[in-house]
């Protein structure tokens, strides 16, 4: 157990991916391009600041989600590398900033209660971690486009059930067989025939090289260092095929995020916290000295919405809902198929301003303030869904919600890679954000180390 205080009082960023989120899957990161402007930040200052990575469930609920993270920062702590005197800040996007705040609430229900956390210390001995000692490293929470309220696009997914599984069963096909060219093949007239232009976009870029990463007999081909690329693509394909079941077996997440609470009852999900609850959780975050900063992703609308009205919700048996029924030529330019669907499936649906909460944030751009339509949202998270616990203080992102975790270019992979590309605009909504995310990290990291 780590029982010496450090004497340094070094800072612990701790990233926490979101819905379908990992650290990162053959050579592929979620949160891309991040540590490049961590180093940047952190040259010349004189506190000791580490960034971490954690390695969340994709799809499993948040309670789930939360238990992971409590176990992985306690397991940091009993091995010595976090210490009394540290101090943690967490950064959650989307679903991870749910599993935080759910993970703060536990920590501080159960600092007094005698409960501890028991994981595997030094020479695997087991350690009993007391929750108060990691609530009392916890000093700052930043949320990136977390739905604090829940989203439309989970309610969406949840009406489909049977079409989803399918997508899921689909992919794990695809990455079953011993050599994956054939494969490729498939893949591309799988995601033609399902979507049309998506075979064109990005997120199929992606798919590809997914594929092609795994593929041990293609990687031999391109490059004579066997043994050492075939451990890569044995290395990748375990990661993705694990990753896949995983969702396939849980994916419990979809009714935690969703705006419209399958079972009222059922308070699990910090989205779905009643107003007492959302009333305890930040009186103990004042407890405990934590602070917050939320950023809101805010995508461009390709759609034709009346403002200060509602969208329609997107009913696959009805084409007037469809998206080509309301779609903006000149809004909708530059934009590609993948984001004009799942924005559109966003926009409309159970999600409605949530009670005494602001309808405002700041832009980031200006720092002016900008009045948030219910329908507006980044392709994943309705806006005004993040803009608690900050209010009017939220500071407003133009752009898509892969866009605020670096997946917003096409870049080349690295030479000898099987890949063609590391990172993509997976949704394509054509923001132009390389000054706007160097602007975002700057924030959050000078904000973490405030």
């Amino acid at each position: 157990m780590a029982t010496t205080p450090s004497a340094s009082g070094r800072l612990h960023v701790v990233l926490v991916p979101g819905f379908a989120g990992f650290d990162a899957l053959g050579q592929i990161e979620y949160y891309a391009g991040v540590t490049p402007l961590f180093q940047k930040w952190q040259d010349g200052k004189a506190r000791h600041v580490d960034l971490h990575y954690f390695d969340s469930l994709p799809t499993a609920g948040v309670l789930t989600r939360a238990a992971r993270l409590k176990e992985y920062l306690a397991k940091r702590f009993a091995r010595g590398e976090f210490l009394r005197g540290d101090s943690i800040a967490l950064v959650g996007h989307s679903t991870g900033g749910l599993d935080i705040r759910r993970l703060i609430y536990d920590l501080h229900r159960h600092a007094n209660s005698g409960q501890h956390v028991t994981v595997d210390g030094p020479e695997d001995r087991a350690c009993d971690v007391a929750p108060i000692e990691l609530l009392r490293m916890v000093k700052r929470v930043v949320f990136l486009s977390v739905p604090q309220w829940g989203t439309n696009i989970a309610d969406w997914v949840r009406e489909y059930p049977l079409q989803r599984r399918g997508i899921v069963a689909q992919a794990r096909a695809l990455v079953g067989g011993a050599s994956y060219v054939p494969q490729l093949d498939r893949a591309e007239a799988w995601l033609a025939g399902a979507a049309g232009a998506s075979a064109r976009s990005q997120l199929f870029l992606a798919v590809k090289d997914a594929l092609a990463e795994v593929d041990a007999a293609a990687i031999c081909e391109k490059d004579p260092e066997r043994k050492q690329k075939i451990a890569a693509a044995l290395e990748a394909s375990s990661e993705l095929r694990l990753y896949l079941r995983y969702i396939a077996t849980d994916f419990d997440a979809i009714d935690d995020l969703a705006a419209l609470p399958p079972d009222p009852s059922n308070r699990a999900s910090p989205a779905h916290f009643t107003p007492a609850m959302r009333d305890e959780e930040r009186s103990s975050w004042r407890e405990h000295g934590l602070e917050t900063r939320s950023y809101a992703t805010l995508g461009r609308c390709p759609f034709r919405f009346e403002h200060g009205g509602t969208a329609p919700r997107w009913d696959f048996k009805n084409p007037r809902t469809w998206p080509n029924s309301n779609l903006d030529p000149e809004l909708s330019k530059g934009t590609e198929v993948v984001y004009r669907s799942v924005y559109r499936a966003c926009a409309g649906g159970p999600f409605r301003y949530p009670p005494n909460t602001a309808s405002a944030g700041r832009l980031i751009t200006s720092n002016e303030p900008r009045q948030v339509e219910v329908w507006d949202n980044d392709g994943i998270v309705n806006t005004a869904s993040s803009l608690w616990p900050n209010g009017e203080e939220t500071i407003l992102v133009p752009g898509d919600h892969g866009d605020i975790i670096g997946h917003y270019r096409l870049s080349r992979a690295r030479k000898g890679s099987a890949r063609e590309y590391d990172s993509y605009d997976v949704l394509g909504s054509g923001s132009d954000f390389e000054e706007t995310f160097h602007a975002v990290w700057r924030g959050v990291f000078e904000f973490c180390g405030s």
